[in-house]
């Protein structure tokens, strides 16, 4: 997924609050990328349009009063799931897809659950990045 460069014209605040949006969602997209695709079985193109829906989701979420950019990338990963799981629920449920025994277990889970555990992986990855 690409995220445009163009950022509105704004004071340097919003400027570099929406340059930390961007960096944190960049920095967070080969993880959603892996739970679309590998856990959730979405397709390459139906993950690159859940993506673009999540940067918006997220953009506006960070908007919110209280934590910081990068404090809110948990909420993000269990947007992510949820967001995923719904769609796969609302896919299979019509008959468009079927699912299999892997898919339907993921689907049996909380987002959150499945989000903590995606958020122990970003914890690895954010340390073997600081270490190379």
């Amino acid at each position: 997924m690409e995220i445009s460069d163009d950022i509105n014209a704004g004071s340097p605040v919003e400027d570099e609050f929406e340059r930390e949006i961007v960096s944190v969602f960049q920095e967070t997209l080969g993880l959603i990328h892996i739970a679309l695709v590998s856990h959730y079985q979405l397709s390459e193109q139906e993950a690159t349009e859940l993506e673009k829906d999540l940067f918006v989701w997220f953009r506006r979420f960070c908007c919110r009063p209280g934590a910081s950019v990068r404090d809110n990338r948990p909420y993000l990963l269990v947007a992510c799931c949820q967001f995923a799981r719904e769609y796969q629920k609302y896919i299979i449920g019509t008959g468009i897809r079927a699912s299999d025994a892997r898919l339907a277990s993921i689907l049996d889970r909380e987002p959150a659950d499945v989000a903590h555990d995606f958020s122990r992986s970003l914890g690895l990855y954010e340390f073997r990045r600081s270490d190379g």
